[in-house]
């Protein structure tokens, strides 16, 4: 190439070209290019470098191959010479026209260009090229072109795209059971296109995007026709419909729903006790048993309704999307068959007539009811045994584990440890080993009662103060306020329970739990209740200025009932024998023993008495009867406390100091070691620390 060209860098040959033509001021066709390197992309941006030309307009190339140069005086032509292009830019104005810069006064090959939608037409002659393509309908002066057109600057050109439509598709179809009709649609479209803008150029191919336009698949009319024709007439989904006549993407939707039969309801046995598959066990009358190996789930006692017979029950029939009927399958009955300790009343219910463990079988559409009157537990109560709870007596000859529960009517007598775990009985409990982390209540709702009593004692004292002190308070602020002074008492009750009486809130809640889930006649509920509304009106601040000196009043009285009531519990029965506790809770309506090492941050509630031949440090014991211990606290000063009812007496061989003895309302705190201690009241009722 000729020189006097210059070098122009893209990341295309193309780019570089079309920056060329800007440089020059000429079109992309009117000049002369040289590819110095072609450039590349690289791989993930690595090696890419960019493309090079060296450009120069084609005429100058030209005179300069035939010898004349238009930037020397008289070279090519005689006449008159052709003026620098420098010193024609320099001297003649620039006039823009469009995204093209003409030279003022020089006329140039008519060129076209597309811009935000409109084709432009500039320069002078010879003509610039149009074609259409195959997405426009090119108008020249109003007239429509077939082909390729010449145009001149001052030509109307109008350019309309073309329309392409392709219609939706859609089918409706009845399920093979007739429950559903469904309806896959996949929608039509409307395509026009939309005029690119383009550079200029002498010869211009329009261009375009295409703009798509969703058209759904199924008017309304047509598809109630379709389900007209298909006789659908049964559970038409007008929702279903609507979107299935604006779906504006391929989908399937379900247009109407048929009812499907409501099935029957065999005849079935309803157990009201607990079953489990361990637990089931079919046994012939000549077979023999060991029921000490049995996984006892739930027991009964005589006249406990075990099991009803629940008869079957015809279905319902359905309906088809095309209106037609389908009928239910018909029921299955069962019958309901006594066993051993049982009996069938009427054939519709079982009740217990023995004492055991009722036990279900199935033979043959038969279910048959049966007690088991023995239950000896071998080995661990743990997740494989699952919780025991029986009316009767319960021997365990390994351990209670880790969050299992033991429930009996009776006694339970455990052969190894019980550890974070529950013994409830209507008995005595006896341990041989040790009781770590775990509650033990024996007596049944008499255990209750004595673990209630000590709290109902200082709710009724804590409330008698509460209600004299708001009294006061109400009947100072009414003096000073006058007859018309508005007193809001329930503020008053608030403000004592917060500063003063602090207490009480937690008294509540303990009554509450202490009862909660408990079972008895008409005076167990009577606790129950009171301990559901205590925990009521101080459960929260709201609850507590709702209360008045009546209510409080009112609440006094029948704490302090209750509390006489529990105190007249006989302590009979009901007794805990254990070896050793840590970290327990235990309660009995009779007397508690502990033979072996002692007791260790324990609380000991119990109607009767509680001998300790060990040590009891940390916790707390509150008996009905007399307490001795062989050694009460620690010399760290471990706090303990130990509380028996009013006339009894506490007995201890070694006293730590931060320990507290209470004898009815009088408590005593032990500062320096005592030995040989025995606390009583005298006849003035005041506590003395004797010797025995």
């Amino acid at each position: 190439m000729a020189a006097g060209g210059i070098r122009v860098e893209g990341k295309t040959v193309e780019e570089a070209i079309r920056r060329a033509a800007g440089l020059l001021e000429v079109l992309p066709e009117e000049l002369m290019v040289e590819v110095i390197d072609a450039g590349s992309q690289g791989f993930l941006g690595i090696g890419r470098r960019p493309a090079v030309i060296v450009a120069r307009p084609a005429r100058e190339a030209t005179a300069a191959e035939t010898g004349d140069d238009p930037g020397v005086p008289g070279a090519g032509q005689e006449d008159e010479p052709e003026p620098d292009l420098e010193a024609v830019v320099a001297t003649k104005p620039v006039l823009e026209t469009g995204t093209v810069m003409e030279l003022a006064g020089e006329e140039r090959p008519a060129y076209a260009w597309v811009e935000a939608g409109q084709v432009h037409i500039g320069g002078g002659e010879p003509p610039a090229t149009i074609i259409p393509g195959n997405h426009f309908e090119l108008y020249v002066n109003d007239r429509l072109i077939a082909g390729e057109v010449a145009v001149r600057a001052g030509d109307t050109i109008t350019v309309k795209p073309r329309v392409e439509q392709k219609d939706g598709q859609w089918k409706l179809t009845v399920a093979s059971d007739g429950l559903t009709a469904k309806l896959t649609i996949k929608p039509g479209y409307e395509r026009t296109w939309k005029l690119k803008d383009q550079f200029p150029a002498s010869r211009l191919e329009l261009k375009g995007e295409p703009v798509d336009v969703v058209l759904p698949a199924v008017t309304r009319e047509e598809l109630l026709a379709e389900l007209n024709r298909q006789q659908v007439v049964y559970g038409v989904d007008e929702e279903a419909l609507r979107q299935a006549c604006t779906a504006t993407r391929e989908m399937e939707i379900v247009v109407a729903r048929g009812q499907a039969p409501q099935p029957p309801e065999d005849g079935r046995v309803e157990c009201l006790f607990c079953t489990s598959e361990m637990a089931k066990k079919e046994v012939s009358e000549e077979e023999r048993v060991d029921y000490r190996e049995m996984v006892v789930r739930a027991s009964a006692a005589v006249g406990d309704l075990l099991a009803v017979k629940i008869p079957p029950r015809p279905g319902k029939p359905g309906m088809t999307v095309t209106g037609k009927a389908i009928p239910p399958p018909e029921p299955k009955d069962v019958e309901l068959v006594a066993g051993k300790g049982t009996e069938v009343i009427d054939g519709q219910r079982c009740v217990a007539t023995a004492e055991g463990r009722p036990q279900l079988s199935q033979r043959k559409g038969k279910v048959i009811i049966d007690i088991i009157p023995v239950l000896v537990h071998r080995g661990d109560v743990d997740l494989a045994s699952g919780n025991l709870k029986f009316k009767g007596c319960i021997n365990i000859t390994g351990n209670v584990t880790e969050t299992m529960q033991v429930v009996a009517s009776q006694d339970v007598e455990i052969g190894g440890d019980v550890t974070q775990a529950t013994v409830r009985t209507g008995g005595s409990i006896f341990i041989r080993h040790n009781c770590i982390g775990s509650l033990l209540v024996a007596g049944g709702i008499k255990s209750i009662y004595q673990s209630a009593e000590p709290v109902l004692t200082d709710l009724a004292q804590q409330l008698s103060l509460l209600q004299v002190a708001a009294g006061q308070l109400e009947q100072g602020a009414r003096r000073q306020g006058g007859a018309a002074y508005s007193l809001n008492t329930g503020y008053l009750i608030g403000a004592l329970v917060e500063n003063k009486f602090k207490k009480l809130p937690s008294l509540a809640a303990r009554l509450e739990q202490l009862t909660r889930g408990a079972e008895g006649g008409p005076e167990e509920q009577k606790l129950i209740q009171l301990g559901r509304e205590l925990a009521r009106a101080f459960g929260t601040p709201a609850a507590i200025q709702g209360l008045d000196t009546v209510k409080l009043a009112q609440m006094a009285a029948a704490v302090e009932e209750m509390a006489a009531y529990c105190r007249e519990i006989p302590p009979e029965g009901g007794n805990i024998t254990l070896s050793y506790a840590l970290n327990s809770k235990i309660q009995a309506s009779g007397w508690v023993k502990v033979t072996g090492r002692g007791c260790f941050n324990t609380e000991i509630v119990t109607g009767g008495k509680v001998e300790i031949q060990g040590v009891f440090r940390g916790g707390s014991i509150y008996a009905g009867d007399d307490v001795y211990i062989k050694e009460t606290g620690s010399s760290g000063g471990a706090k303990t406390l130990v509380r028996v009812a009013e006339g009894r007496v506490i007995k201890a061989s070694k006293i730590w100091p931060n320990c507290t003895l209470q004898i009815g309302k009088r408590i005593r705190q032990i500062d320096n070691e005592e030995n040989q201690v025995m606390a009583y009241l005298n006849s003035e009722g005041d506590m003395i620390l004797g010797i025995f």
